[in-house]
């Protein structure tokens, strides 16, 4: 008797140790990505002119201001992963070397874009090694 009981005693200890403690929290799932209907403005260039670049996403297109030119792209996303491809840009001529500036960096973001998640009322864009490479702001777009 003494050994059966030792043995459910075992078997109760190790279901024990398994179980999540009450205390702790449960782990954070990161804020859905629902991107259409929403209008963000690059926030954290340095060098950009007073017209930043801006992005309007609209079921699976984007587009908006480069900072020099207008453009738009298709938009990929699954989840966090997000992807631009076929961007068209108009070609207008840029007087001042900081609209071209703004809108070179612009460009190269979201050609390297592969994921996205929000941080507050930002929208962060990452590249394909999760390096974080932009970051855009919803209430300034409005």
């Amino acid at each position: 008797m003494g050994t059966q009981m030792r043995a459910v005693l075992i078997a109760l200890f190790m279901l024990g140790a398994c179980a999540q403690a009450p205390n702790e929290p449960p782990s954070p799932t990161p804020a859905a990505i629902h991107l259409s209907g929403t209008k963000w403005v690059r926030v954290d260039d340095l060098n950009a002119n007073p017209h930043g670049a801006t992005m309007d996403f609209e079921a699976n297109r984007a587009s908006g201001y480069t900072g020099c030119n207008r453009w738009t792209s298709e938009v990929t996303q699954n989840g966090e992963q997000l992807q631009f491809a076929m961007t068209a840009v108009t070609e207008m001529a840029c007087g001042a070397e900081v609209q071209m500036a703004t809108e070179r960096s612009f460009l190269a973001v979201i050609d390297a874009a592969r994921y996205a998640h929000y941080d507050r009322d930002a929208l962060v864009l990452l590249d394909a090694e999760q390096n974080v490479i932009a970051r855009f702001d919803s209430t300034l777009a409005q």
